[in-house]
């Protein structure tokens, strides 16, 4: 069952707050925004819970305005291979809804009190038709999925599991990265071994082994926040098939 339809609409967020952490919102003209206010809905949904799960029916564009989530889906081994890991503001796989189809993968919270704003299907299909702003903005979302999509399919065949370690962290860098006054770089996700296991396509024992390599290089080591990017420079090089 999806948690989606379990939680009851929490009052901690309100609309304009999620138009501050959404970029599809901001990019709306101020009609578009009146007109989907009365139908935005939040969700709260703690840690390791569905935001929603493979096969669910979907009616509404969900995006994440606090905390992260991953995509994932269970190979033929059993194993779950996380399709992608998504950030607050963006959009979470919108290719069901938008093809009245259900869900091809389950999106899980990785962070306490994950928050999504819900967008009904009907209302954001009625005001693209009407706004091209709007209509530029959905596409510009779903067109920055697949791309990243397609990265995703290069990281997990970059050969070496130590290569495809070094490529995520790369991406995650750019994608949700910030950078002290020192040139290290947080990655502001607690990511455990599994969950880098299943991002790069290997062993959590693999993983660990390859981890502790990075540390012992001085290369990325594991904060309390999550991985710290030591030295950039190297990263890009075992990222890119250097040795």
């Amino acid at each position: 069952m999806c948690v989606m339809s379990q939680n009851p609409p929490r009052p901690r967020w309100s609309f304009d707050e999620a138009v501050s952490r959404v970029p599809f919102l901001r990019a709306l003209e101020a009609g578009d925004l009146k007109r989907l206010r009365p139908y935005a809905t939040f969700r709260t949904i703690p840690r390791g819970q569905p935001v929603w799960s493979r096969d669910d029916e979907l009616s509404h564009y969900v995006f994440l305005v606090a905390g992260h989530a991953k995509l994932c889906r269970a190979c033929e081994t059993g194993r779950d291979v996380i399709l992608d890991v998504c950030a607050p503001g963006e959009l979470l796989c919108a290719s069901a809804v938008a093809n009245f189809s259900p869900a091809c993968c389950t999106c899980l919270a990785m962070d306490e009190d994950v928050t999504v704003v819900l967008l009904p299907r009907r209302d954001v299909l009625r005001m693209i038709e009407q706004s091209a702003p709007a209509a530029g903005a959905l596409l510009h979302e779903t067109s920055g999925r697949d791309m990243r999509l397609g990265r995703r399919i290069v990281e997990l065949s970059s050969g070496q599991v130590e290569r495809r370690v070094a490529a995520l962290l790369v991406r995650l860098a750019d994608q949700i990265g910030a950078t002290d006054h020192a040139g290290h770089v947080q990655i502001p996700l607690r990511l455990s071994r599994q969950d880098l296991a299943d991002l790069c396509g290997t062993t959590m024992e693999t993983t660990i082994r390859t981890m502790t390599k990075l540390a012992r290089e001085d290369i990325v080591h594991t904060g309390t926040l999550g991985p710290i990017i030591t030295n950039r420079i190297r990263l890009d090089l075992l990222a890119g098939g250097a040795g």
